[in-house]
């Protein structure tokens, strides 16, 4: 009897383990876009490479965490010169911040799927407080679609200052666009899963 009980005990805590491990995400199911008016014309790219560790748990949203990272190398807005100006030192200067990275401290439950992760975001080495709101949808095969939109002031992170502040050549804000689909609990990997 107390071999049995040790034996369910043990089975309790190690699918509770599992469950609170990081999910993978699923290989080229994901994007990071951004928008950015300039002149009033609105450019979209991409980052193509990143990284997250994230655990959704609808019943205890308050032990879950997002924890992702981005290469600013890989942005791309489908034109070479755009591109080495967006990472230059004026903009994003990849040589000195290679990354972009947004950790939760806490995520809060909102109802119908909907999230609100509370974190540190840290672009071109700024660090500043940030909320970024997203979704979870559970999909057949066991797979979770997670979406999210939000703006970032580019000078809250010293991003294009100078003459790209001036006369309204750049909008100020950027808008982020995140879809990622989280791989199902049973081929959950390592702490950190790269698209």
């Amino acid at each position: 009897m107390y071999k049995s009980t040790l034996a369910a005990a043990f089975l309790v805590l190690s699918s509770i383990a599992a469950s609170a491990a990081p999910r993978a995400l699923v290989p080229q199911e994901g994007q990071i876009e951004f928008v950015v008016k300039e002149m009033g014309v609105p450019v979209s790219g991409i980052f193509k490479r990143f990284d997250a560790a994230v655990d959704i748990d609808p019943l205890k949203p308050q032990n879950s965490s997002v924890n992702m990272r981005i290469d600013i190398g890989s942005l791309s807005t489908g034109n070479d010169e755009a591109d080495a100006l967006a990472v230059g030192p004026d903009w994003l200067d990849k040589a000195h911040a290679p990354y972009a990275t947004f950790k939760s401290a806490s995520i809060r439950e909102l109802g119908n799927g909907r999230y609100e992760a509370t974190g540190t975001l840290n672009i071109h080495n700024k660090e500043r407080g940030f909320v970024i709101p997203f979704s979870a949808a559970d999909q057949a095969g066991g797979k979770t679609v997670v979406t999210s939109e939000f703006t970032i002031q580019r000078s809250d992170f010293a991003i294009g200052g100078g003459e790209w502040n001036e006369g309204g050549v750049v909008a100020p804000d950027v808008l982020v666009k995140v879809r990622f689909a989280l791989a199902p609990a049973a081929t959950k990997s390592g702490p950190l899963a790269s698209r």
